[in-house]
């Protein structure tokens, strides 16, 4: 189309030019008639000399219009050619972009359909999940009391082996009996039994009045600051007797006396045997009063960790303090009374190490849970 355009203009352009070159040839030699009869023989030389210089011009022009056209169409021609590639290039783009395009809506396509698949099947398996609960929760319902008598057994060992309460446990055990009688099954009667063995090995364990151990240590432990030490006690001199004797025979043994009844105004002198300990300093004496109180309160502690070895030797070196460092009073007194009291008590027991029933319970449950989940 660029092409055709081109080539109308150029014939149009030389068409143009082409009359315009004949009226001036025209026009010429009518001018040149008007005044031929004056003209001279050098005027008729010009004449001759005009047309030839007109088809000059005309042949510059055209050859002018044919360049120029020339161009125009070369111009043309690049430009479309120009055109018809940035075309085919965004043709190519346009088709790579469809591409794409199609490609991702395939992908969310294949994405959206596992994503539905997937839900499809998670909603299956939450409401077969929740058939089987509403199955346990109407068809078995005595499973809840199984559970609850075994959470029972649990609490029971724990009251037992940690806190050392036979009491709770034993109610416990009780209680978890009673659930499992109220089930009414007879193929729970050997774990029944199992229970009744536990209960009758927890109520066959020796009590220990532990709180009445550690308040009667704490009442001695109270009086020891009203202890007092003891003092030095010096062996009883002996008494010289200054009898003098009738008779003559012993005027020297009577002479002694006599001296030493004269001299006994100005010096005396006895004598004294046995061993005399030095008194305690005040800080010695807080030292010792603090290191009894601690050991009291040793014994306390090994009376809740149940630690005979060292209640034991607790006491008996609280005994030995008190009898070798204090004074003889009522207060200590009263203490090596209660020390002697509390050294024969038995403070470590025996406690089962486990329960028959709990494992059996536990594994009942384990079956009948497995059997629902199954569908059987």
């Amino acid at each position: 189309m660029t092409d055709k355009k081109q080539e109308q203009q150029d014939d149009k352009l030389v068409a143009d030019t082409t009359p315009a070159s004949s009226s001036a040839e025209s026009n010429h030699e009518d001018t040149t008639q008007t005044g031929q009869s004056g003209n001279t023989q050098a005027e008729q030389a010009a004449k001759e000399k005009q047309p030839s210089s007109g088809k000059g011009l005309a042949t510059v022009a055209i050859v002018l219009a044919v360049v120029l056209t020339g161009g125009l169409y070369w111009h043309g021609h690049q430009q479309g050619e120009n055109q018809a590639a940035q075309l085919a290039a965004m043709e190519s783009r346009l088709a790579e972009q469809q591409a794409t395009i199609s490609s991702l809506k395939s992908q969310q396509s294949s994405a959206l359909n596992e994503i539905e698949r997937a839900q499809s099947s998670v909603t299956e398996q939450v409401e077969g999940l929740s058939r089987k609960v509403l199955d346990l929760d109407t068809k078995r319902p005595n499973d809840w009391m199984l559970a609850e008598a075994e959470y029972l057994v649990r609490m029971a060992g724990r009251k037992l082996w940690l806190e050392q309460d036979t009491v709770s446990a034993a109610m416990m055990l009780a209680n978890a009996d009673e659930r499992l009688a109220a089930v009414n099954d007879p193929t729970l009667v050997p774990i029944r039994k199992a229970l009744a063995d536990d209960i009758a090995s927890i109520k066959s364990v020796k009590k220990v009045d532990r709180e009445g151990l550690v308040i009667k240590l704490n009442s001695i432990n109270d009086q020891v600051d009203k202890l007092k030490l003891a003092g030095i006690i010096m062996a009883r001199a002996e008494e010289p007797d200054l009898t003098l004797s009738e008779s003559v025979d012993d005027w020297q043994e009577n002479l002694k006396k006599s001296w030493a009844s004269f001299s006994e105004n100005f010096v005396t002198v006895r004598r004294r045997d046995g061993n005399v300990e030095a008194l305690l300093s005040p800080q010695q004496h807080w030292y010792l009063s603090e290191n009894l109180k601690g050991k009291l309160l040793q014994a306390q502690l090994a009376v809740y960790r149940e630690q005979q070895e060292i209640y034991d030797s607790a006491l008996a070196q609280s005994e030995q303090w008190l009898t070798d460092y204090f004074a003889d009073d009522s207060v200590r007194q009263f203490m090596l009374e209660q020390i002697g009291q509390l050294k024969g008590q038995q403070i470590s027991v025996d406690y089962p190490e486990q329960f028959a029933a709990q494992e059996r319970l536990q594994q009942l449950l384990d079956d009948r849970l497995q059997r629902l989940l199954t569908g059987l």
